[in-house]
């Protein structure tokens, strides 16, 4: 069977001319049994956008013929940037309404170019280049479509959930059961837009009333399409795994069940990956063990069980529900580590000198029995010596020790170029109903930190053995930022904090979270230098970790809730076996890898889109009984047409009119980042504290609108600021 790298070798050769499937099957003498797995490559090398179909379903080299694959990524306003699925062919591809054709935000596409590149420019933080038009769709991704249902005298349309998905889908009456304005439904699309026509559909299911707030769980399942039920083979294999641990299994592991381990995790979390221990050795260094749970010891490769957790890649945490990626009886039962429960785990033992270097490390299957469980708050309360009682001593001192152990790692990492963004979230809580009865700023105390420290360090030591040994890894990577996008950060941090820096050395990036920390800016400035970042992805293929300062870094301590934790530990059961010795298992390992590590990367994205839509919404209906109400907020950001106020105890963002300043003309000062009025030079500049009046709330736009409140005078200002969601400044 001829290989991928013949195949582009030719097409991207001097001498080749467009061919279809037959004339290159022909090319390379593919017999009639190979055939259609041969067209199945030149279908991945199309979704891959290594090649193109032309007219006469021909294929050929995109940039021979101007066109180019990649993703459709849309705007509520009509536009849309083509995303290319390769990321060494340029920058995105500007696309109008009028030149989308029938593709639909999010849809995999294919673009021509213009023969001539027109003058860079920028629209809302995206590079504009040159401007497309799309003329193929190669994969829908919006065939069910969750909006709200609407009739007017001649029409009955479903208004999408979903902004980026900007043209009503029309139904007809006998495909639209029965549904009544206001239900949220979902949408099947049958007809697809065009040029100068909405697309149309028939509805599949009638969710409930819109504002209903289990109606709004059901919505955001729909339209991240996350699968939240388990098929009944699941169910039957779940069945046959045994409670209980055989003594055979015990002996073949390391038997920590008599030493100090402790969990830290928040107070309502049923799902326990990992737990710790810490101990002196007699040579004065620090013996550090991380234990996380060998989830892979359960679940084998293809079973239903597998399968489904590969297909979800991720648990997803929303307010008032949890969609596992593992069923209840693992996930909450055999493989979280409970305490003064047996439980099986993988053990990475760092031994670390006096100044938080380490030394050495090594990895055991192990065998544990967690001997104290405490919240994040209770171990905070310990280390404040807020909290005596029911804590042993022994409890209390190795709290003290990792925590001095946790400040030793967070500083040697910070040193050797590390940086450490401060963005805030919330935690809501929901009362029986499903509706909103407090909302919390989840505050990273000592005991976030210390467990962090040594997650990072764990993940850190697997990936640099893995590495060593020439494993097979999924690596955890985040590229380096473009030149570019970092000097635009320091042009918009010198015009907030008049401060200059080389936004291309960590150490002065750091200086300046340093600097502005607790300030109203804060928040704006963490954010915007996170979007100046790349993405950290999943990848095969090795690489370093940016924003860490890591040459190698993977996810090896969640594997109960992260599917590529959970392939990490299927390559070391391999390794430790000695199957991973094998040429046939390395590379069904190289061919499986690249195709899991973009799911894994598109899963995890698609499961915090959805805990920040719900969480906007949530919070949106939290203030609908609250129009009028006036309340504290930081100015995040300023337009044209007015600027954004973060409100600072709920982390929601809303939008002050420019037409609501009567009291003066107001203009954009971008060297200021302000609205500055032309007569009175009154100043609207973003890290600015105000008042603001809730004024109106648009749920199907996901929207909040506010009026300046002016403060009295000499009346005291709140400081501090707070987290709102990344499109909210786009």
């Amino acid at each position: 069977m001829i290989d991928l790298a013949s195949i582009l070798q030719f097409i991207k050769s001097k001498k080749y001319s467009p061919m279809t499937a037959a004339e290159l099957a022909e090319h390379f003498e593919v017999s009639d049994v190979e055939y259609r797995a041969f067209c199945d490559l030149l279908h991945g090398l199309e979704f891959s956008g290594d090649v193109v179909k032309i007219k006469q379903k021909q294929y050929a080299d995109p940039k021979k013929v101007h066109l180019l694959v990649g993703t459709l990524d849309c705007n509520s306003r009509g536009f849309g940037f083509v995303v290319p699925v390769k990321e060494d062919v340029g920058e995105d591809i500007y696309v109008t309404e009028e030149d989308m054709g029938s593709a639909m935000h999010g849809d995999l596409v294919v673009v021509r170019l213009p023969t001539t590149i027109q003058i860079p420019k920028k629209w809302k933080g995206k590079k504009r280049g040159a401007s497309g038009q799309i003329v193929n769709v190669l994969k829908r991704v919006n065939e069910l479509v969750v909006g709200t249902f609407e009739k007017t005298k001649r029409l009955r349309f479903v208004s999408p959930d979903e902004p980026r998905l900007f043209r009503d889908i029309y139904v007809a009456e006998e495909v639209s059961m029965d549904a009544q304005p206001g239900d949220k439904v979902v949408v099947r699309i049958t007809e697809w837009p065009s040029r100068h026509l909405n697309p149309e559909g028939e509805i599949t299911d009638v969710l409930g009333k819109e504002g209903d707030h289990k109606v709004d769980l059901r919505s955001i399942m729909y339209q991240f399409k996350l699968p939240h039920a388990f098929g009944q083979k699941v169910a039957n294999e779940t069945k046959h795994i045994s409670h209980s641990i055989s003594q055979t299994e015990i002996q073949s592991r390391l038997d920590l069940r008599g030493k100090l381990i402790i969990t830290i995790d928040p107070e309502d979390a049923k799902d326990f990956d990992d737990a710790v221990s810490l101990e002196k050795d007699r040579h004065g260094h620090w013996q550090l063990g991380v234990h996380v749970a060998d989830v892979s010891y359960y679940v084998k490769p293809d079973t239903a069980i597998d399968d489904d957790a590969r297909y979800r890649g991720t648990s997803v945490y929303l307010p008032g529900e949890v969609i596992p990626m593992l069923p209840e009886v693992l996930s909450n039962n055999l493989c979280s580590l409970k305490e003064g429960e047996d439980r099986l785990t993988k053990s990475v033992f760092m031994t670390i000198d006096s100044k938080g270097h380490l030394l050495k490390s090594e990895i055991k299957h192990s065998v544990i029995n967690v001997s104290k469980r405490l919240t994040y708050n209770q171990a905070t309360a310990i280390l404040n010596k807020e909290m005596t009682s029911h804590i042993s001593d022994n409890v209390a001192e190795l709290l003290k020790n990792t925590a001095h152990l946790a400040q030793l790692l967070f500083s040697n990492r910070l040193e050797r170029g590390a940086l450490e963004l401060d963005i805030p979230e919330v935690s809501i809580k929901l009362d029986e109903k499903g509706c909103v009865k407090n909302v919390e700023k989840v505050e990273r105390d000592i005991s976030h930190k210390l467990i962090e420290e040594f997650m990072l360090l764990a993940n850190e030591t697997v990936a640099t053995f893995m590495y060593e040994k020439k494993m097979p890894l999924l690596c955890r990577v985040h590229p380096e930022p473009d030149e570019e996008d970092m000097w635009e950060f320091a042009d918009f941090a010198r015009g907030l904090e008049h401060t200059k820096i080389d936004p291309l050395k960590s150490k002065q990036l750091q200086g300046l979270l340093d600097k502005v920390r607790g300030k109203p800016e804060a928040y704006t400035i963490n954010l915007v230098l996170l979007k100046s970042m790349k993405q950290a992805v999943y990848k095969a293929e090795g690489g370093g970790h940016f924003a860490l300062a890591m040459d190698h870094y993977t996810h090896f301590t969640s594997p109960i809730r992260r599917y590529p934790d959970m392939i990490v530990h299927r390559i070391l059961d391999q390794y430790f076996s000695g199957e991973l010795s094998s040429p046939q298992v390395k590379g069904a390992w190289a061919n499986c890898l690249p195709d899991w590590a973009a799911h894994c990367s598109m899963t995890e994205r698609r499961a915090d889109d959805a805990e920040r839509e719900i969480t906007k919404l949530k919070l949106l209906r939290f203030f609908e009984d609250r129009i009028g109400a006036i309340l504290d907020g930081v100015i995040t950001g300023v337009q044209e047409y007015g600027f954004f106020v973060q409100l600072d105890k709920y982390l929601v963002e809303g939008l002050v009119h420019i037409r609501t300043l009567s009291d003066d003309i107001y203009r954009v000062d971008k060297k200021n980042m302000a609205l500055v009025g032309t007569r009175s030079k009154k100043m609207y500049k973003i890290g600015t504290v105000v008042k603001v009046k809730i004024y109106k709330i648009d749920l199907l736009k996901r929207e909040m609108d506010f009026i300046h409140c002016e403060e009295p005078k000499g009346k005291a200002r709140h400081k501090k600021t707070r987290h709102v969601q990344e499109e909210d400044l786009e």
